[in-house]
């Protein structure tokens, strides 16, 4: 099912995004609202197949975002951003490889070493990108982050006292 735009736009406004914008905020604020848990775990990403920014493997009783480690804040807010359109829009139903629970495995062997296979229940991954999904995830990125710069600019002093609704 397609997401429009302005569906996405409203679905992020429901978000709680904080003022100012602050990533680890918002993921907590994030959890808080889904009532599940999610790590933020930075890791060398271009180890990949395919090599991916983010990862986002659900486990039973938590979320990890997996995002590249040594990159910008900006990168790594639309990284996490991506990530949790996919969250939001209901894409984690699907498996990232299909049918294929041993490279699942693998690559949670490989990327979190310390992380029981066997308790990741899927992996969303970037597996092609220009499927419907990654596009959705992408757009409800920079949708995110556009309604997270209009709820600053709603709370700014500045624009109270120059641009007064009538």
């Amino acid at each position: 099912m397609a997401v429009s735009n302005e569906e996405m736009l409203a679905m992020a406004r429901e978000l709680p995004i904080p003022v100012p914008w602050d990533l680890d905020v918002f993921i907590q604020n994030l959890a808080a609202y889904r009532g599940r848990p999610i790590r933020l775990i930075p890791t060398d990403t271009a180890a990949l197949a395919g090599s991916p920014c983010g990862l986002w493997l659900t486990r039973e009783h938590d979320d990890l975002i997996l995002h590249e480690v040594g990159t910008s804040e900006y990168h790594v807010s639309q990284i996490v951003a991506h990530e949790v359109g996919h969250m939001v829009l209901g894409h984690g139903r699907d498996r990232a490889f299909g049918a294929d629970r041993h490279r699942e495995q693998d690559l949670c062997r490989k990327v979190l070493p310390a992380i029981d296979p066997d308790t990741v229940h899927a992996v969303l991954g970037r597996t092609n990108y220009a499927s419907d999904q990654e596009r959705d995830a992408e757009t409800f990125a920079s949708i995110l982050m556009i309604a997270a710069a209009e709820a600053a600019d709603g709370q700014s002093m500045m624009r109270g006292v120059f641009f007064r609704r009538r």
